[in-house]
């Protein structure tokens, strides 16, 4: 246990490193205690004896990011040792076991899990995936990230820039959007609040908001099916792959598990509007470009709070036309951390703001503007990217706005 706590796995992450040797102390003194979630979160960090653990789930969320991290050591570094350690999905206790059982359970989970011959996933053609798929992302970023390794395109203020972000050695999340809640807020008609949003109020706001039974119904329904959009996935895959070229951690959650605590504390990453990712609200009163949406009939803008010389007090989105997507780099709450916002005026733009920060020739080009040369620490900034539309694919966008963030 102390030879993988002291692992380059575990080396960025004292939180994971202790949570590791706190779990498996607990499980050597004894293999049958029933350890609880709010337990863990006392011990290790530090929260108060009588802490919500419905509101706080950090405990759930590094408890699953550790899962990952162990099974990367025993198949790595690790390779070698004749016994592993395992974390039963619905346990917080560590099991040791022989390394040829989990040998044999993970060929045959793979021989179990492999398409047949001619299949072909649905979310390959749908534009809408299961939030779920942020771990097969995960797995598929890793892949293609060891695949093009050896002959990627050097980006140096790409990585100069990520590696401000995020090389401070503090968890990251990606927080993928909730496109379900869209959908939710429109037989609604109006949005959810973010301390409900966290709470999942969904039962209670669609009793007091929806009139109409059958409407009702079929809200109630459909609202616990997260899903994400395409765009997020791919801007996911994108930077899954820059994490892993830089050795940068990198988790990936939907917005319905994330927690105050996460996004207050943490390096976070946040893709979508308010209205399919509510933690934007967290920041949208500090924005100079902020959102507004009207109902009827529907519509987005972004206002330009104060415009410099050339910029529109406006810019409105065209449905299917014409749209817009702002980039915001700030710190988190607490200023433990670093905050990354990209959030279009639709699901198919907030895809260009992650292809503008994964571009060198648009990275070099933000310096420019900035004053900066490439490498030098990034100031705190906010930009606006106009994005054309053309069979819901962006071919083309264009920064319009820009500017150092009073933060």
């Amino acid at each position: 246990m102390q030879r993988v706590a002291s692992s380059p796995q575990f080396q960025k992450s004292k939180r994971l490193r202790e949570l590791l040797l706190y779990l498996g102390s607990r499980g050597l003194e004894d293999p049958n205690c029933t350890l609880r979630e709010q337990e863990i979160g006392v011990a290790v960090l530090g929260r108060p004896s009588n802490y919500d653990t419905s509101h706080d789930t950090l405990v759930r969320v590094l408890v699953s990011h550790l899962r990952k991290k162990l099974h990367e050591y025993f198949f790595g570094e690790g390779r070698e040792e004749p016994l592993i350690i395992e974390i039963p999905k619905g346990s917080y206790l560590p099991v040791f076991c022989a390394r040829t059982r989990l040998q044999r359970s993970t060929e045959i989970a793979e021989e179990t899990s492999r398409p047949a011959a001619g299949w072909r996933p649905a979310w390959l053609t749908a534009r809408v995936v299961l939030a779920a798929a942020g771990a097969v992302v995960f797995g598929l970023a890793a892949t293609l990230s060891a695949t093009l390794t050896s002959h990627r395109t050097a980006r140096p203020a790409v990585e100069a820039f990520w590696k401000q972000l995020f090389g401070n050695s503090q968890a990251t999340y990606l927080i993928l959007s909730d496109v379900t809640l869209i959908e939710f807020e429109k037989l609604m008609g109006g949005p959810v609040q973010l301390s409900e949003y966290e709470a999942h109020e969904f039962d209670r706001l669609a009793g007091l908001n929806i009139k109409d039974p059958v409407q009702r119904a079929l809200a109630r329904e459909f609202v616990n099916r997260v899903t994400t959009a395409t765009s997020d996935v791919q801007v996911a895959r994108d930077f899954g792959v820059l994490a892993s070229e830089c050795r940068l951690p990198l988790t990936i959650i939907s917005a319905r598990d994330v927690s105050s605590s996460v996004v207050s504390s943490m390096n976070t990453i946040i893709l979508g509007s308010w209205r399919a990712n509510p933690w934007v609200g967290l920041f949208e009163d500090q924005m100079n470009f902020r959102t507004d949406y009207h109902e009827s009939p529907p519509g987005v803008q972004f206002v330009n709070r104060s415009p410099l010389a050339g910029e529109q007090p406006t810019y409105q989105a065209e449905w299917r036309r014409t749209g817009y997507c702002r980039i915001t780099f700030l710190p988190n709450p607490r200023h433990t951390g670093n905050v990354l916002l990209i959030s279009g005026s639709d699901v198919i733009s907030t895809e260009a703001g992650g292809r503008f920060l994964s571009s060198e020739d648009s990275m070099v080009h933000l310096c420019q503007r900035l004053g900066l040369k490439v490498g030098h620490a990034m100031p705190h900034f906010e930009l606006l990217l106009q994005t054309r539309i053309v069979n819901s694919t962006v071919p083309w966008f264009q920064m319009v706005a820009y500017r150092p963030h009073a933060s």
